[in-house]
């Protein structure tokens, strides 16, 4: 997922917030940022009947079992496609929030109490966008209060409450590289990253069919192929980041460098293994850069395992 900073008018005397926005059953919503946990795919969602018509089924995330809600407008007979969760934690207990689409993350005023968001009488508050438009505010605490009709949230409690802290083991996490490109944050593993290098000269390379690289810097006698996060603006990408993979060193290109960061979403279980597709600092988002990915997206030829070695010229 891409982060979105931005919207709203300048100058305003309220203050403002940020709030991650998405799209359920063809609609809208905005939750604040800060009562967001993590934001993960749906690989895998276990159906369990309960008394809520929010509540879909359970996913397990980390050995973790989460049950799972969502925004619906009025009950449906087809199934929504829900591919991302927002995990939303309130002390031990937590709820998934299964959504279409995540939209980005805008800075907004306070939510506003309003009538007619849904049937009957029931208040409900939205956010107002730049343009006068409505973005309805989601209430968690509605699920976390539903105990009876959630009640994975009583057994996460339950099981918060009987853990020995001595056996609580959690997974050293890597620190990143924060970096700007084209308006999007992304974050680079910084065990990878050897250095950032400002106003170097790039040499172009002649079109092949297939492969993306359009030019190579020298850094210490070695050239090394630049890698781009982005499909145009390459003017204003005048930093590279040097990073060390299978290897073989490699450029990534970038506007601006936001320094090192830590990833503030809650820990995992200290065997879990893969690395994360986003990261959270500081409430923002960061798309964790897939440096495998990328480098086969610029030579389709590389391979993570066999003959590593890319040919230049």
């Amino acid at each position: 997922m891409n982060a979105v900073v931005g919207g709203g008018k300048p100058g305003g005397s309220q203050e403002r917030i940020p709030v991650l926005l998405f799209m359920s059953d063809g609609r809208r919503f905005g939750i604040p940022l800060a009562r967001v946990r993590e934001v993960v795919e749906i690989e895998r969602m276990e159906p369990i009947e309960g008394d809520s018509e929010d509540y879909i089924g359970v996913m397990v995330l980390r050995d973790e079992p989460i049950p799972l809600v969502v925004m619906r407008l009025h009950p449906r007979e087809e199934e929504l496609d829900l591919a991302m969760c927002i995990v939303l934690q309130r002390g031990s207990a937590v709820i998934g929030l299964a959504v279409e689409r995540i939209l980005g993350i805008r800075d907004f005023g306070p939510a506003k109490p309003m009538h007619g968001l849904v049937a009957g009488n029931e208040v409900q508050h939205a956010f107002l966008d730049e343009k006068g438009e409505l973005v309805q505010a989601v209430d968690a605490d509605r699920w976390f209060n539903a105990q009876s009709a959630l009640p994975l949230l009583a057994d996460q409690r339950a099981v918060a409450e009987r853990a020995d802290p001595d056996e609580i083991r959690v997974r050293q996490r890597p620190k990143y590289m924060a970096i700007t490109v084209g308006g999007q944050l992304f974050a680079i593993d910084s065990s990878i990253v050897e250095r950032a290098i400002d106003d170097i000269d790039t040499a172009p390379l002649p079109r092949r069919p297939g492969v993306k690289i359009d030019s190579v810097i020298e850094v210490s006698g070695n050239i090394l192929p630049v890698l781009r996060l982005t499909e145009d603006g390459f003017e204003n990408q005048s930093i590279h980041i040097i990073v060390s993979h299978f290897d073989q060193k490699w450029a990534i290109a970038t506007e601006g460098v936001l320094g090192i960061v830590d990833d503030e979403s809650p820990p995992g279980p200290a065997d879990e293994e893969g690395q994360a597709r986003v990261i959270t600092h500081k409430g923002t988002f960061h798309e964790v850069v897939d440096l495998t990915g990328l480098i086969a997206s610029h030579v389709p030829e590389f391979h993570r395992g066999g003959d590593r070695s890319v040919a230049l010229t």
